[in-house]
């Protein structure tokens, strides 16, 4: 019998499958990872959003299964667009 093992992806390539889930919606949207501890990221979206839930509800599914299947927590936290600190 055969055993499937699984490739194990790295907490980069899951931001990045997020990255792309968020940007089909808002193609602009910025992005910062942040390591917050083992196996905790936070990804920081920067984008001019009407209602900052829809990117929560576009990937708060995924978050979940990742973190069922990996072990890692990614926070999605859209924040707006980011300010210049030009004056």
């Amino acid at each position: 019998m055969a055993i499937d093992k699984k490739v194990k992806r790295s907490p980069q390539e899951y931001a990045d499958e997020l990255k792309d889930m968020i940007r089909a919606k808002f193609p602009n949207a910025e992005f910062t990872l942040h390591r917050m501890g083992a196996g905790e990221y936070n990804l920081i979206v920067n984008e001019d959003l009407d209602d900052m839930f829809d990117v929560l509800r576009r990937t708060s599914q995924r978050v979940t299964d990742i973190l069922v299947e990996s072990g890692i927590h990614i926070h999605v936290l859209p924040l707006g667009r980011r300010q210049d600190s030009k004056s």
